[in-house]
């Protein structure tokens, strides 16, 4: 019997998450999952007649989560939706480091859109470089709401359509009862609005980091793809 295989690419779920809710719907699913920090890709083989119901039941299942039904980075998908409206971006990266920019800049084309990516990982780097108000970071804090919004923020007042800020900690130090490893703040400012999400990741530091930057990516892509519905994103 001929076959169809269907590819969603979605974000927000661990593998095992995703092979129980596909598990959870009762039907005898032919799947492969891949996952990483948070990114996954899955592919599902079904008969020709059941490819759309498949599909419809898959889609209900990850609402929200899904960004692409082909095999392209979530980078990809917003440079081109960026480019298609003539808008620029701009990124501020502080525990990330550069993370964020590298995958935006790994799509061809990048430079129609990307102005610019800055790691400002200092206190003195994200007042000079951002404008980021010092009495904000001594009252907040730099892994605070409050400094993620004013990053986002400056580089839309330097000129980019929209903007996206990490501040976090990675550890495996440096964290507090108040203040835990893993904590993260993204910021993402346009025209419009600017909002900051708080979010806690586990893993090592190289996985608070990867996930961060991940998380940074679909959160602007939320932002660009349904700029009023921008709920607040919280990853335990």
């Amino acid at each position: 019997m001929e076959t169809e295989k269907l590819i969603y690419k979605l974000f927000g779920y661990s593998r095992e998450d995703i092979l129980e809710k596909l598990a959870a719907l009762g039907e005898s699913i032919e799947a492969e999952v891949e996952e990483k920090y948070l990114d996954a890709k899955i592919t599902l083989t079904c008969r020709g007649s059941d490819a759309h119901r498949m599909g419809v039941m898959v889609g209900n299942v990850f609402y929200g989560a899904i960004y692409a039904d082909e095999d392209v980075s979530l980078a990809k998908c917003i440079i081109d939706r960026l480019a298609f409206y003539g808008r620029s971006l701009s990124v501020a990266e502080s525990l990330t480091g550069g993370l964020v920019t590298d995958r935006l800049v790994s799509v061809p084309g990048c430079s129609e859109v990307l102005i610019e990516g800055l790691v400002t990982y200092s206190n003195a780097s994200k007042a000079a470089r951002l404008g980021v108000d010092p009495k904000a970071i001594s009252k907040f804090g730099a892994v605070s709401a409050e400094v993620a919004r004013q990053m986002a923020t400056g580089l839309v007042k330097a000129g980019a359509d929209i903007a996206v800020s990490t501040t976090g900690i990675a550890g495996p130090s440096g964290g507090s009862e108040e203040k835990p490893v893993g904590l993260t703040y993204i910021g993402i400012a346009d025209e419009m609005k600017v909002t900051a999400n708080e979010l806690l990741f586990k893993g090592d530091r190289e996985e608070v980091r990867n996930q961060a930057a991940n998380t940074a990516l679909f959160l602007l892509w939320k932002r660009i793809v349904k700029p009023n519905d921008f709920e607040n994103m919280v990853i335990e």
